[in-house]
């Protein structure tokens, strides 16, 4: 008896990782690649970033409450993330840090992240006490961030 072909083709399917599979007919590079491709396009994850300010992550750290209800890009190195799901990510540069969290959990970063430059549209998060929620970082950094779309170079 033939295998139908919907089965046959499924197998398929099922049997290929999906994170091997080539994106737009570019092909990643494997995990044993040390070096970055020159044209490596950045990772777009969430909301592609639209915001027309863009703004260095000390000037938001010095004053969060100027920046309250205004939607920005912001730019820093991926410092630590969230190892349990990819839901928050530090970021930073040689004078402020911020704590990333992806807007709503939408989207997470990868785990491996860290040492990344990237770009965020996010808005400020009022500061909160501590929380038991282990997704929710450190809180060690100057200002809280909300996501709705990264670039990880």
């Amino acid at each position: 008896m033939r295998t139908p072909l919907v089965l046959t083709s499924l197998a398929v399917l099922l049997g290929a990782p999906a994170c091997e599979r080539p994106v737009d007919g570019q092909t990643r590079p494997t995990a044993a690649s040390t070096s970055k491709p020159a044209n490596r396009a950045a990772l777009v994850l969430g909301q592609p970033i639209s915001a027309s300010e863009t703004v260095a992550i000390a000037d938001v750290a010095h004053d969060p409450g100027r920046f309250e209800g205004r939607t920005f890009a912001t730019t820093g190195k991926v410092t630590a993330v969230c190892q349990e799901a990819g839901c928050w990510m530090e970021i930073g540069d040689d004078q402020a840090q911020a704590h990333v969290r992806m807007h709503g959990h939408s989207f997470f970063v990868p785990k491996t992240a860290s040492g990344r430059v990237a770009r965020v549209q996010a808005t400020v998060v009022a500061k909160r006490a501590g929380s038991p929620d282990s997704c929710e970082g450190s809180r060690l950094s100057q200002v809280e961030l909300d996501a709705t779309g990264v670039e990880l170079d």
